[in-house]
């Protein structure tokens, strides 16, 4: 049976939370100081259309890491799974969004960002009921918008009321799992809704209307992106890995965009997956190159503070502590960035 994944996860249906399956060859031909020195890196993925189950597909884990390094891929199904198998040891890498990355930070989990995963633009939108004649975010006063609480459209959706002039106590915000949204829209129980590929073209096709696409909020100087979250103990210890893990990361997003095709056949054999399911993916994925994440708009050169991701995490914190999901304000953000594999890549 084929499955329709979500944006973010795309994970199989297991029941499995932390599953963990080995690739690559542990030390093949391998000796003197790789054989003595055998390491291991462990990399989370949401069991998605994403470079780790690239890697997974192709085999090419002892290509990417060595073949001195077992790869172990773990699967996990939300942000707080990662924050928790990292803060356990149990996972080193793993892409994930900005809010439960922040949460973690604020926690005191010892992980930085080292690199803009993807740019979210248009996997997330808020959509209205076609008949209800809402043009603009502005037309939202006074109505029912159904999402799931502190996630990115919930960030965003906060986000686009208030470039409209619209406070939270002039709508009414419904939290809803994504899987009742498409339900509870059919049913009309709600005016509009802020969510995520694959509901969100559920409710097109149901008549709904788009008005608000996540990248809208650029103008606003607001990002909105996925990150690779590295534990801070496996970078300083390991960076090699991490840096080989990202020049291999870019190759597969060159190869998203440029070859579909070979990325939808691969990718549908590999996680059971429609086409439908893997192109709505590929479609919606922008990735950042390193040469572009340089710059200031996006991480920035090392040690820079000024930059467009240092100032969407301290909004990001800021919505987080109001919405009562941290206790305070991390004293310094400086520390969850770091860009210096970023201008070793574009060196």
């Amino acid at each position: 049976m084929k499955l329709n994944l979500s944006r973010r996860e795309f994970h199989l249906a297991s029941a499995h939370m932390l599953l963990a399956s080995s690739a690559g060859s542990l030390l093949l031909g391998a000796s003197g100081p790789a054989a003595a020195q055998a390491r291991s890196v462990k990399l989370g993925t949401f069991g998605a259309i994403d470079a780790q189950n690239y890697i997974r597909a192709k085999n090419m884990a002892a290509k990417t890491f060595g073949a001195g390094t077992s790869a172990d891929f773990v699967t996990v199904r939300a942000g707080s799974e990662v924050i928790a198998a990292m803060a356990g040891g149990s996972l080193d890498m793993c892409n994930i969004g900005s809010s439960p990355m922040m949460v973690g930070y604020a926690n005191g989990l010892k992980a930085s960002m080292v690199y803009v995963y993807k740019n979210i633009v248009d996997s997330e939108c808020l959509v209205v009921q076609g008949n209800s004649g809402i043009t603009t975010v502005a037309g939202l006063k006074g109505k029912k918008i159904g999402l799931p609480f502190n996630t990115s459209v919930h960030f965003a959706a906060v986000a686009a009321l208030k470039t409209a002039g619209i406070g939270l106590a002039d709508v009414q915000l419904i939290n809803m799992r994504a899987d009742q949204i498409a339900s509870a829209w059919q049913r009309r129980e709600i005016d509009a809704s802020y969510i995520w590929v694959p509901v969100l073209p559920r409710l097109t096709e149901d008549g709904g209307k788009i008005i608000f696409k996540t990248g809208d909020l650029n103008k606003n100087n607001l990002l909105i992106f996925d990150g690779l979250l590295v534990r801070d103990e496996f970078k300083q210890k390991s960076p090699d890995l991490v840096l080989a893990f990202l020049k291999d990361y870019e190759q597969i997003a060159r190869t998203f965009k440029q070859e579909p095709k070979e990325v939808v056949e691969t990718m549908t054999k590999f996680l059971n997956v429609d086409e439908a399911a893997v192109m709505r993916s590929l479609n919606t994925f922008y990735p950042v190159p390193a040469r572009e994440q340089l710059q200031s708009h996006w991480m920035g050169k090392p040690g820079e503070k000024d930059t467009g991701v240092l100032k969407t995490l301290q909004t990001q914190a800021q919505f987080l502590l109001e919405s009562a999901q941290i206790s305070a304000m991390p004293k310094d953000l400086s520390g969850l960035v770091d860009s210096s594999f970023v201008a070793k890549m574009a060196a």
